[in-house]
């Protein structure tokens, strides 16, 4: 026991941690954190209360503490389960020979003991980091020792985490059931409270990612909400941002993807002190999100950001190109990410394992078709099918006869394409995946056209176009539109394409003031970056309101809201980061915002008509960095907000004189 710290105050902070008030405990022990004053038992509370809190950097460096004040009291065993710790958490920040340094430096430590758990630990980590390097066999090998280990000491926690590592080894070795089998038996010890949280958390993490690279979607939907649970039945705050990666990807593939955006934002937030690598594949998931709804400048923003922090950007990057137009570019990117040398991922599955490359194989297979690329489609197709036979996941077999049904009616095989197409546009019903069940009726539609069935490939077309408009999936609509308009301009068609439908929607209008002087100020290259942050940080609280992006308009942007509170909570929220970045970094963009609801006239995925005049004028009308909203829309709120006064103007273009309120924001 330390001579310095009070004993009171050290048992507080072990009952702190104890009912996981992570944050109360580091501070408490931060403040007493001087010179010499934590004992190594104490730097490793320290190190614990800080990686729960997120502060993974501040972890390692206490731990490192602990493990050079342990070996000079000559306690060579707790020096080694220090060293194994960080072995650990080097790993987690993606410093593998730092890491491999410490578990050789653990394994010194260890050599001449008897025998104890610490070994089992040692060999858990070593085959953690061996499965991130693509060492399946050697994960497995660690895994199982860690696993005998465990049941001769009756180490619960250990157990657990030797089962998770040889479930994932399996499964990246191609015997799936067995592996996710012994994912979930580990998983179940985790979510009943029986484990230690960091260890519980481990074990969830890996199960749930697992699942996700695999598309079994279901079984990684049951386990987020099981984890769920448990975190709030232990009162814990999820796994320091691991949980929202997750959510994010179920999101995604559910078609809600502006939730799925604002999760992955946070996510990456609340990562990049802890695990980078994990915060730079949330990265690439906004990326992705951003692909589908077809915001191509801003999807390679985000995925040219996650490939700076060492996340490998593929299959998306390839598909972006595919969609920017530079079909050879990607058909070069698609087949350097197949058959290149094996790159170690950030965050991900092995490289070169089945997981890997099914997420790969999809997407070779639509590039190389608009290449014309005929062998390497059919190759790829058969790999799929091969994967589909061994690995029994209803997404695997999903995407295997939307590949297949893609490659016959490019061979003009219509009727086999409407088989295999029927049969994937089932299962991704099955797996509800309005995206990828939108876009393979887009394909059946191509099929029953080519096959002379003109009614039913209309039929499908306006099933997929009414799809993409709901999600939001700007360029896959334009296809659906173009698809409807040749089958109304055929002779055997009658004209379908749907007119404009009418839409009661909360529309904002935002605009930079005096941005001309702005980018005469601050010249081109300053002025670009400058409107790069203001369009990512809009982006991203559009998205966490719930909010949809319309259109820029110059500067600003057109926005419609389902919510009048959570539009003007964005409008808010908006002026609100403009002056937290003012105040950080001296300057900021004066943005003003108008925000009407109306009824409009809904084409595509844009509007029109008088309601979104009116909105505009309104924004128009604003001054600074105001909030206006018409005090019609204010009174449909549901809510008190501040008013900073009232008053009528004139709008052009429309007849009567419109009264709207100043919103109080600062």
């Amino acid at each position: 026991m330390s001579q310095v710290l009070e004993p009171a105050l050290a048992d507080r902070a072990r009952e702190t941690l104890a009912r996981h008030a992570w944050r109360e405990a580091f501070d408490l022990l931060s403040a007493a954190d001087q010179p010499g004053a934590l004992s190594p038992e104490e730097l490793e509370l320290l190190a614990q209360s800080a990686w729960w809190v997120g502060k993974l950097p501040v972890a390692i460096e206490a731990r490192e503490r602990s493990y050079a004040a342990s070996l000079k009291s000559g306690d060579k065993l707790s020096a080694a389960i220090a060293a194994i710790l960080l072995g650990h958490d080097n790993t987690m920040r993606n410093q593998q020979s730092v890491a491999s340094a410490w578990l050789k430096r653990a394994e010194r430590l260890l050599d001449g003991m008897e025998e104890n758990p610490a070994h089992g630990w040692l060999s858990a980590t070593r085959g953690f980091q061996a499965c991130i390097a693509g060492r399946i066999d050697e994960a497995y090998e660690q895994s199982s020792r860690a696993e005998e280990i465990a049941g001769r000491f009756g180490d619960r926690d250990l157990e657990a985490l030797a089962l998770s590592g040889k479930g994932v080894a399996l499964v990246a070795k191609g015997q799936v059931e067995e592996g996710l089998s012994i994912l979930d038996e580990a998983s179940v010890a985790a979510v009943a409270g029986a484990l230690e949280p960091s260890v519980a958390g481990g074990v969830c993490c890996a199960t749930i990612s697992t699942c996700a690279a695999l598309g079994d979607w279901q079984r990684a939907a049951q386990w987020t909400d099981a984890q769920d649970r448990w975190c709030e039945r232990e009162g814990i705050n999820g796994y320091p941002g691991m949980c929202r990666l997750y959510r994010a990807e179920i999101k995604n593939l559910r078609g809600t993807w502006l939730e799925a955006e604002a999760e992955a934002r946070r996510a990456s937030d609340e990562l990049e002190g802890f695990v980078p690598a994990a915060a730079a594949f949330a990265f690439y998931q906004i990326g992705e999100i951003r692909l589908r709804r077809g915001d191509l400048p801003a999807a390679e923003e985000a995925l040219l950001r996650a490939h700076a922090m060492g996340q490998d950007p593929e299959p998306a990057l390839s598909l972006l190109r595919l969609a920017q137009g530079k079909v050879s570019e990607a058909n070069a990117s698609i087949r350097r990410a197949l058959d290149g040398p094996a790159k170690q991922p950030s965050w991900g599955p092995p490289p070169n394992s089945d997981l890997a490359r099914l997420a790969l194989l999809p997407a070779q297979v639509q590039i190389a078709l608009v290449a014309g690329d005929h062998d390497t489609a059919s190759k790829a197709v058969e790999e799929l099918e091969t994967l589909a036979t061994r690995i029994p996941i209803v997404a695997i077999r999903a995407a295997s006869a939307a590949a297949r049904g893609a490659l016959q009616l490019a061979d003009g095989e219509a009727s086999a394409a409407t088989g295999s197409l029927g049969e994937a546009l089932q299962l991704w019903t099955e797996l509800d995946a309005p995206y990828d069940a939108a876009r393979a009726r887009i394909l059946l539609a191509q099929a029953f056209a080519a096959h002379g069935d003109a009614e039913r490939a209309r039929m499908e077309a306006q099933a997929a176009k009414d799809a993409f408009e709901k999600l939001g999936a700007t360029l896959d609509l334009r296809h659906a539109d173009e698809l409807l308009a040749a089958a109304h301009d055929s002779p055997s068609g009658r004209p379908t394409a749907a007119g404009g439908k009418r839409a009661v929607k909360t529309f904002m209008f935002t605009d930079i003031v005096d941005s001309t002087r702005y980018a005469e100020l601050l010249g081109d290259e300053s002025w670009q970056e400058l409107i790069r942050w203001h369009d990512q940080t809009l982006r991203s609280i559009v998205a966490e309101h719930g909010g949809q992006e319309i259109k820029t308009i110059g500067d600003g942007f057109f926005l419609a809201f389902d919510d009048v509170d959570l539009t003007i909570d964005a409008a808010i929220a908006i002026q609100r980061r403009l002056v937290d970045h003012r105040r950080t970094q001296g300057f900021a963009l004066t943005v003003r915002i108008g925000i009407h609801r109306a009824e409009a006239n809904r084409v595509g995925l844009d509007f029109s008509g008088t309601g979104v005049n009116a909105a505009a004028r309104i924004g128009a009308s604003a001054s600074g960095a105001e909030i206006v909203v018409s005090s019609d829309t204010l009174a449909a709120s549901r809510r008190t907000f501040r008013e900073e006064g009232r008053r009528t103007v004139e709008l052009k273009g429309i007849s009567m004189p419109v009264e709207i309120v100043s919103i109080g924001w600062r």
